[in-house]
């Protein structure tokens, strides 16, 4: 729930660098975030977003990776080997700048369930869930030092722990709810615990940075928890998973001329959850070609 104040470092470190101390730093393409304030703690850095972490006797611990500045259409794909106890948040977060704002996207929680204002401001529906909206204001460290700052939340209504996040949905619904979205200042994946006994999570994790690289949705397909989505006759019609395995037996097209066809499994699997090229910026060490 605190954030660090410290500016990104400039030091690359490798695939399997555990980190045990506050820092911050640069990896291929991607930054990460490692801050806790009391107890112990540890994050090993994988491939692109990925990575994963431990810690125990908190007051406040955070491990993100993501991008800087990042965009209002991230896409993101994830599953996570979630398991907190106590105080614990999985999800997107960031900043805006101008004003100065702090965001979370909510996905799972441990016991408690963010924020402690339960006023909703609103709902917005996506990737097969729903999710209320809050605002509330904090004093305390930021971006620009200790101040006070308004808070924006975007919270799941059931827990889940993998599946699509479309960040633009979600930044949307809060604009309509009369909460500026300024100048976008960082998208992570995060896990983050307050005040927890401990907990560990070993997240997989793949952004992109517009819908458009993957396609939009068309319809409900006629096989239960299933969506298709079609792809530009410019993407290859080569399709991956999030861990990177090519896809063979996929649906072949359908009646929609220089188009193919996606199936995205709408439970909370993400191992159903197709993509292909553009290539994310979080899988920079895995260059998989049709």
């Amino acid at each position: 729930m605190l954030s660090v104040s410290a500016q990104w470092g400039t030091k690359e470190l490798e695939v399997g660098t555990t980190l045990s101390s506050n820092q911050t730093g640069v990896q291929a393409t991607t930054m990460f975030e490692y801050w806790k304030d009391g107890g112990s703690g540890s994050m090993t850095l994988g491939e692109g977003c990925n990575f994963s972490c431990q810690w125990g006797q908190v007051n406040n611990i955070l491990f993100r990776k993501g991008v800087r500045p990042g965009t209002k259409k991230e896409v993101v794909f994830y599953e996570a080997d979630y398991k907190p106890q106590g105080n614990s948040y999985l999800s997107i977060y960031g900043w805006f700048e101008n004003p100065l704002v702090e965001y979370y996207i909510i996905e799972s929680w441990g016991s408690w369930k963010p924020p402690s204002d339960k006023r909703s401001k609103g709902t917005v529906e996506t990737d097969s869930g729903t999710y209320d909206i809050y605002q509330n204001s904090r004093t305390g460290p930021s971006i620009k030092g200790s101040g006070t700052f308004q808070r924006y939340w975007s919270v799941r209504r059931e827990k889940r722990t993998s599946g699509i996040i479309t960040c633009a949905n979600h930044f949307d619904a809060l604009e309509k709810a009369g909460m500026t979205i300024g100048k976008f200042y960082e998208v992570s994946f995060n896990v983050e615990a307050y005040q927890s006994p401990g907990g560990t999570a070993d997240v997989t994790v793949a952004m992109y940075t517009d819908t458009a690289d993957i396609g939009t949705t068309c319809t409900v397909f006629s096989k239960p928890g299933s969506v298709m989505m079609q792809l530009n006759k410019h993407t290859p019609a080569t399709l991956y998973n999030v861990l990177g395995q090519k896809m063979t037996g996929l649906y072949g097209r359908i009646g929609l001329p220089g188009q193919y066809p996606i199936m995205f499994n709408t439970s909370n699997r993400a191992s159903g959850a197709y993509f292909s090229f553009p290539e994310s910026r979080c899988l920079p060490g895995r260059r998989i070609r049709p």
